[in-house]
């Protein structure tokens, strides 16, 4: 569900200017065999922000953008405690948030809720969710939010085949899952990763995708190296970046040295 009210509402957020979609132009960057996808800014794009934990998209509006949200980027309810919002600055669209009603902080430990309400958008093979637990994992707002797009995923059979070079805990499905499942699942991960604080049900920066095939959770250890910012959507093999000379660094740097590096934690 939501996909076919999305683009509708998409629509009319547009028209409305509810809606400021970030413009990009994207390159393919092979390496290792992987087609890799990087956006950068357009030149006439350059004079709106880019999400991130230091400067959000969202000076100019309320601290809190999903209590009380803006009703021309309401798509649906999401069952008894989550509402599906359109993401105001998107860079795919529709760009789907999956908003807990009352303030959860981020970087709480997610709920059986949180999935079941997820997984009301993941009923396509092209449906992707991430999560970005607090700051460090990229996250530029503090109110419980899952994301959702349609996507091809780069990283997708090196993803599947276990073979990222970074720690994490990867949980392949050959049936479609219930909230349940993908729960446990998730209380293995941070179990296995150490995640938990056990301390107000606070844990430690990770990011999570999920897809009707399989979930990944790895943890973080940074959101950002030399100005260029990654949240969970990364981990896919799509970056964004501001300018040009960002995108020469990390070509040169190697996207998955740098994706393996926002991942362990640098001595010293």
């Amino acid at each position: 569900m939501f996909w076919q009210t999305a683009n509708f509402v998409t629509q009319k957020a547009l028209e409305d200017g509810a809606l400021l979609p970030i413009a990009t132009e994207a390159i393919t960057i092979a390496e290792n065999g992987v087609n890799y996808l990087v956006h950068t800014l357009s030149a006439n794009a350059q004079s709106k922000p880019i999400a991130t934990p230091q400067r959000s998209p969202l000076d100019k509006i309320p601290a809190n953008p999903f209590l009380p949200y803006e009703p021309a980027l309401y798509v649906a309810e999401a069952g008894d405690h989550h509402v599906c919002l359109l993401n105001k600055f998107p860079v795919l669209s529709p760009h789907l948030l999956i908003c807990s009603k009352t303030f959860v902080p981020q970087s709480a430990l997610l709920e059986r809720s949180d999935f079941a309400a997820w997984l009301l958008g993941l009923k396509s093979d092209s449906s992707l969710g991430f999560f970005n637990s607090g700051p460090d994992a990229g996250a530029s707002q503090t109110h419980r939010h899952m994301q959702l797009v349609q996507t091809g995923i780069p990283l997708e059979s090196v993803i599947a085949s276990g073979e990222l070079p970074f720690k994490h805990c990867l949980y392949l499905f050959e049936t479609e899952q219930d909230a349940g499942y993908l729960y446990q699942c998730y209380l293995d991960a941070v179990d296995r990763l150490e995640m938990s604080q056990h301390v107000g049900k606070e844990c430690e920066p990770y990011n999570l995708l999920l897809t009707k095939r399989w979930m990944l959770v790895l943890p973080r250890s940074r959101n950002n190296i030399e100005g260029v910012f990654a949240n969970g959507f990364n981990f896919t093999g799509r970056f964004l970046v501001k300018r040009p000379e960002q995108l020469a660094w990390l070509t040169k740097y190697g996207l998955m040295n740098y994706l393996k590096d926002c991942v362990e934690r640098q001595e010293g």
